[in-house]
Formats: C-alpha cells, structure tokens, sequence
C-alpha cells in the first residue's frame, strides 16, 4: 500500500494544538476515525464537549507555544520602528552573526570572558528554549526570524520553583541612546512579575558603570559578590501582579 502523507498527520496535529489554544472551553475531543492515506488525514465522525473556561487555553499544554503576546514594536525616535519578540529557533544563524558584531569590551560584559566567536552548538542553546522556564526577547528588524538581523538580547532562566529568576543582556552599542537598555530591563521586570517571580537577580561585572547605573536607576539593589571582588551581584523584587 502507498505509504500515508506523514506531512498530512504533521499538520492535522499541529491545527488540533492551536484549536485547543484558541478556544479554551473545549473539555473534550474525540476524533474516531482519522483516516490517512497517501491523499491526506480525513476526519469521519467528531465529537466535542464544551464548558465555560477557567484557564487560558495555551495553559493546558506540554510544551508552552511561542508567546506572540510578547511581541512589541519599538520607536527609536529617529523614524525606525523595531520589532522586540521572542526567540526562536531559527534565529541561531542571526545570533551568531549578532555576536560577531560586538566588541571585545561587550563580550567581556555579557560572558565574563574573552570569546572569540559563538559556537553552533551554544547558538542552538541560546535559541532552543523551553518558554516557560526560560525567556529570551531579541530586537531584531522586522522580517523573517534568522534573516532578520538582531540587534539586542534580553534573557530570564527561572527557578523551577519561581523564586529566583537570572537575567542578563546585551544591546550593540551603535544603538546606544535611545534607551533601549531602560527598556528591556523594565519589560524584564513586567514579565517576571506577570510570572509570579519572587527575586530577579543578575551579575555584573564591578567596572561596567553603564549598567550598574542603568540597575540602580530601576531600584535593583547592589551586593558584592562573595570571593569574587570584581563582581556585582544586582537584585529586584518585582512588584506582584496587578489583579
């Protein structure tokens, strides 16, 4: 027999997932027969219970989808309009490339050492995140995710139990002074607190004025860290959600 259309089944799972996302209210769903065949995926008899929604419907699944909710333009007050959004996969190429734009002095800011280029293995890393235990917004140009050039990070990793979330970030200098650093650090800040994040905290290295004046100008609180006298440690507690 001719083999089914495997892209066919691929799809008709990734529509049910959104139709779950989408209307939260549906309790149950019962598909008997799904016929495939080397034609496509054909659905003979459906049956669907519904019931007022108490959770969003994203909620209910595995793996959390890619939050579009996050998704922001941003004016830079000189006619250009970025996109801020979360990271995908695809961007691995463009973060790559990001990287190899930065100065020595950047580097040494963001990593704490003297690297020379970003692997493909730490670029998957970097891109390939679970979203709801790890958050990355890049602002990028508008366009497609890994041909669009990125031109800020900002990242938090979560505890498991949502006590203590790291950030970190990076914005390329040629787009210093349209405070974009202020920016993400507050949409940080927003974020972690929609989540319920109890602590957000961050190193930074003790001569890296910039961004020790950017966290103190925010309200983090700043610590020495203990045995290492060149480090910083900055922590916030982000006011609770707004019900």
């Amino acid at each position: 027999m001719p083999a089914a259309d495997i892209d066919a089944i691929e799809l008709a799972l990734v529509r049910l997932s959104y139709l779950i996302v989408d209307f939260p209210e549906i309790q149950e769903l019962d598909i008997n027969p799904l016929l495939a065949d080397e034609n496509g995926v054909l659905a003979l008899d459906a049956r669907v219970r519904v019931a007022r929604a108490t959770s969003n419907g994203a909620d209910r699944l595995a793996i959390r989808p890619y939050p579009k909710e996050l998704e922001e333009n941003v004016d830079l007050g000189d006619g250009r309009t970025l996109l801020l959004r979360p990271i995908v996969p695809e961007d691995g190429p463009a973060l790559q490339a990001a990287f190899s734009r930065l100065s020595e002095e950047e580097i040494r800011n963001r990593f704490f050492a003297p690297l020379k280029f970003l692997s493909h293995l730490t670029a998957a890393r970097f891109t390939q995140i679970d979203y709801d235990r790890h958050m990355a917004l890049v602002l990028t140009e508008r366009g497609i995710p890994g041909e669009s050039e990125i031109h800020a990070v900002v990242r938090l990793i979560e505890d498991p139990d949502r006590e203590l979330a790291e950030f970190a970030i990076v914005v390329e200098r040629k787009l210093t002074g349209h405070g974009l650093g202020t920016h993400l650090l507050r949409r940080v800040i927003e974020y972690a607190s929609e989540r319920g994040i109890g602590e957000i905290y961050g190193d930074v290295l003790s001569d890296n004025e910039r961004m020790l004046k950017l966290c103190r100008k925010l309200g983090f609180s700043c610590s020495r860290e203990s045995g290492d006298a060149g480090v910083v440690r900055v922590s916030l507690r982000p006011p609770e959600k707004m019900q």
